[in-house]
């Protein structure tokens, strides 16, 4: 059988690293990121902000039926030159190539800081949950220059879908730790996404009839402050995980 073909951009992270083992079973993937030293087989070496490159690395996968766009600066203190051109510009270029090579769908990979400033303000920012329930209706409200970019992906991925009929699933992600370990720091008790539940979160996202959504990417944890009833009705995601009980 033919697997669909699959381009998950910044791979080489520790998400990318990730889905890279847990979607291998379902899609065909492709690779690219700037951290490479070179190119081989399926993976390539492009900087997102630069349009040509980007576009390259499409031209060489044909019949490309999605990408999981996780690349870009990653730092949620990034300052605002970086943010603009790694996840502005870079979302924006991923974007504009799959539309010239018609790729079906795209999963963003956006970030509960889009509504971080819910948790506080500097300096007492992230120090206590959020004392409400958040959810994807509630309105933006961006902690930093990295949260603003993130709301920026989102409005591209809306424009693109309302458009071009590129469809998208922008995905708040949590916090997804190396050692998958939620004990070690409080606040990973409300924001933690454990491994198996990312794969499934991203999986669905990639397999579901809804052709635009945005959906909060966190594990079953007893204290969490994202809603996800919406992820669980729409693409039937069901967490595992639940960071009080580990």
């Amino acid at each position: 059988m033919t697997l669909p073909k699959l381009l998950i951009t910044g791979h080489s992270g520790l998400i990318g690293k990730i889905l890279w083992r847990g979607l291998a079973d379902a899609f065909e993937l492709h690779g690219v990121d700037i951290c490479l030293d070179e190119q081989t087989g399926n993976v390539f070496r492009a900087d997102i902000s630069n349009f040509e490159q980007i576009n390259a690395v499409f031209e060489r996968i044909p019949e490309l039926a999605c990408v999981v766009h996780l690349a870009g600066d990653p730092r949620v203190e990034a300052d605002w030159q970086s943010a603009l051109m790694n996840n502005v510009v870079g979302t924006r270029n991923v974007y504009a190539a799959a539309k010239a090579h018609k790729v079906k769908r795209i999963i963003f990979a956006s970030s509960n800081h889009v509504t971080g400033a819910y948790e506080g303000f500097p300096p007492s920012l992230h120090i206590q949950a959020s004392p409400v329930k958040i959810t994807t209706q509630d309105p933006i409200r961006p902690d930093g220059y990295y949260g603003v970019s993130k709301v920026a992906g989102e409005a591209i991925a809306r424009m693109y879908y309302d458009l071009h009929g590129l469809e998208s699933v922008c995905l708040r992600i949590g916090s997804v730790l190396k050692d998958d370990d939620p004990t070690k720091v409080a606040r990973s008790q409300s924001i933690w996404l454990s491994h198996r539940d990312l794969v499934q979160l991203v999986k669905k996202s990639l397999l579901a009839e809804v052709q635009f959504a945005i959906y909060y990417g966190v594990s079953n944890n007893r204290d969490r402050f994202w809603d996800i009833s919406n992820a669980v009705a729409e693409i039937g995601y069901q967490p595992e995980d639940d960071a009080s009980t580990r």
